[in-house]
């Protein structure tokens, strides 16, 4: 009676570990998922402050002021994976930006191992060379150096409403993580975003 007792506990420990660490795993994707619900519908010069702080994710969210100009931060970053060394270090913050009690900015910001970062931003009004709604920029220092890219878009454009889907946070979970911008950026696919030197 003792030997099955005995494998009964080792298997049980063994299968709570593997849920432990499943869910340590699964963590990072669930907060980006609901980092990026919770700007999701925010519109440039439109959203005000207090509607902001209406939605109980900016409640408890990381804010920095400079006079009239506040910030609202986000990140999460899939630690546990990387530290495995099952997936490139990828991580994934959100900003968004009020001035004079209106919401200026909204973005997406995320980086990973291997590819330069990529970003994507709701402005009050596109940059001038951009001829869609969104637009792809590239984002570079002087010299010309690729630091990354963004891609753009005005309050008009109905991405505003769908951040979730146009950003892929089970990335922040995925062995071996997300190589592309496409997978990184679903919404990336049809604006030909390529790593630097290829």
């Amino acid at each position: 009676m003792k030997k099955p007792l005995i494998a009964v506990i080792i298997l049980g420990i063994f299968g709570a570990g593997f849920v432990l660490i499943k869910s340590a795993i699964d963590a990072p994707a669930k907060k980006a998922a609901l980092n990026l619900a919770a700007i999701n519908g925010l519109e440039v010069g439109k959203t005000t402050e207090v509607e902001l702080l209406t939605r109980k994710e900016f409640q408890t969210v990381e804010r920095s002021c400079l006079k009239s100009m506040c910030s609202y931060h986000t990140e999460t970053d899939n630690t546990l994976l990387n530290t495995l060394h099952l997936a490139p270090r990828t991580q994934m913050s959100t900003w968004v930006r009020v001035q004079d009690g209106l919401v200026t900015h909204v973005t997406v910001y995320i980086t990973t191992a291997g590819l330069q970062a990529i970003s994507m931003k709701q402005v009050s009004q596109l940059p001038p060379d951009c001829r869609s709604n969104p637009c792809a920029e590239r984002m570079t220092i002087p010299r010309k150096n690729l630091l990354g890219a963004s891609i753009v878009f005005s309050s008009e454009s109905d991405i505003r409403n769908h951040i979730p889907d146009a950003v892929n946070s089970a990335c922040l979970s995925r062995v071996h993580g997300c190589n592309t911008y496409a997978e990184l950026m679903p919404i990336s696919k049809d604006l030909d975003l390529k790593p630097a030197g290829r």
